[in-house]
């Protein structure tokens, strides 16, 4: 009889390719054993580069259907035609995160999609928050460095983030967004998305109109509360990202309108606030939002990392008729985000498949902006004419209910109270300036932190 090829018993048989070249059974490994090295080698390197920031995402694809022509407003052609279809990539994100992140901490989520248009791929690299803490990439790093775990401990530590507010006024608004329910998602087939930053949308004959992007969800909007998010984190951490993935799955499609702002770059003589301040939003009266078009996201990815993760967005991806502003930190993202992908992805990152384009890339195709424009005065560092910290996040606050008010004052105050004296103090005045019953209720309630 032939020898037992699995003497140890079991269901599997010896297969000769699951064992390394060894001198005899029982020798030592060998150093020209090809097969292990690659073996090894691969699973090594198999894990890329996370991304610096929004490191954990998830991902879907469908197509955007625009519903009339914007021929009006802008050149990009794949708006010129009622219900005209391109192919879309989404990938939502947390902002500050890693891959263990629970979906329902309060976050700032990313809402970046990517329209595969014949004239080159197009990107909307948003979040699900219409505002940001600050209006100059100068203080990215800070802004992200104050939202990570402290670098001593490896912990959270929410007083790093309270007192990088205390030196932060105009992220007072944001301060009003994040720490609403708004901050705290249940999915993110019903969250809204929004550029941020304002661009520039150019017609045939030349006209420049600045541009605000929002993504709005079909099924509605949802969100948590503190003690619902905490619950939910503990039992299933990836809640939203299944949730979408599910949906799919099951045949649901999840949909988005796209609609615009739209403003004459003149009227930023007479406004009252820097249109191009990312710390703002525009008055939906004065400047309604525009229907474009519909995304309907309806397909799963089939392999994440090749689809989704290797997808290499940047404001700066932009067709013809769609430009940047000159707002600040849209100008700062516009170049850093290639650093970045070109580090995690390599130089030819534009050759991966989800980054091809039509008819290829080179730099003599990219679409820059402000051509024609005059451009003059001395080069300086300082902050924007027009400032006004507060006056919004005062807005923001009244605008919301009574329970929503409650809340958003409970969600600062439970974290608040833990801070610094100076922190606690430069932050409560910021809340007063916003609306002085705003400062006052936080106050009383960190108060009643204090004596638990």
């Amino acid at each position: 009889m032939p020898p037992d090829p699995n003497p140890g018993g079991g269901c599997a048989p010896a297969v000769p390719g699951n064992h390394s070249q060894t001198v005899g059974d029982d020798g030592p490994v060998l150093v020209q054993d090809g097969i292990l090295h690659e073996r090894l080698e691969t699973f090594v390197h198999q894990k890329g580069i996370e991304r610096a920031v929004h490191t954990k995402g998830y991902g879907a694809l469908g197509t955007f259907q625009t519903y009339q022509s914007m021929r009006e407003y802008t050149k990009a052609a794949f708006l010129q035609g009622a219900g005209r279809r391109t192919k879309v990539l989404v990938r939502f994100s947390l902002a500050v995160s890693n891959r263990g992140t629970p979906d329902t901490a309060r976050n700032v989520h990313g809402f970046a999609t990517r329209f595969y248009t014949d004239e080159g791929n197009f990107d909307i690299v948003g979040n699900h928050i219409p505002v940001f803490f600050i209006r100059d990439a100068m203080r990215f790093p800070e802004t992200i460095a104050a939202l990570s775990p402290s670098p001593q401990s490896n912990l959270a530590d929410p007083g790093r983030f309270w007192d990088y507010l205390a030196r932060t006024p105009e992220g007072t608004h944001m301060l009003t967004w994040l720490y609403s329910d708004v901050g705290t998602l249940a999915s993110v087939r019903h969250m809204r998305g929004f550029g941020i930053n304002t661009f520039v949308w150019v017609n045939a004959e030349g006209r420049r109109r600045y541009i605000k992007y929002h993504w709005i969800p079909l099924a509605g909007e949802e969100y948590l509360d503190r003690q619902q998010a905490g619950e939910l984190a503990a039992k299933d951490p990836d809640a939203a990202a299944r949730d979408l993935y599910d949906a799919l799955a099951n045949g649901e499609a999840v949909e988005y309108e796209l609609c615009v702002q739209m403003m004459d770059p003149c009227d930023a003589q007479t406004l009252p606030f820097d249109p191009l301040d990312d710390t703002k939003v525009w008055s939906e009266e004065s400047y309604p939002l525009i229907p474009v078009g519909k995304m309907t996201l309806d397909q799963n990815p089939e392999d994440y990392k090749t689809q989704v993760e290797q997808a290499a967005f940047s404001p700066a991806n932009l067709v013809e008729g769609i430009e940047l502003s000159a707002d600040k930190m849209l100008q700062g993202r516009s170049f850093i985000y290639w650093d970045a992908q070109r580090r995690r992805l390599g130089p030819d990152f534009r050759g991966i498949p989800v980054n091809r384009q039509q008819g290829g890339w080179s730099p003599q195709k990219m679409v820059t902006s402000g051509q024609g424009l005059p451009v003059a005065g001395e080069l300086v560092r300082a902050d924007i004419q027009k400032p006004d910290d507060f006056t919004q996040a005062g807005e923001r606050y009244r605008s919301l209910s009574a329970d929503w008010q409650e809340r958003l004052v409970d969600n600062i105050a439970s974290e608040l109270y833990l801070a610094s004296q100076s922190a606690q103090e430069c932050v409560l005045g910021y809340l007063s300036a916003a609306d002085a019953g705003f400062g006052e209720r936080v106050r009383a309630r960190m108060e009643e932190y204090k004596q638990k």
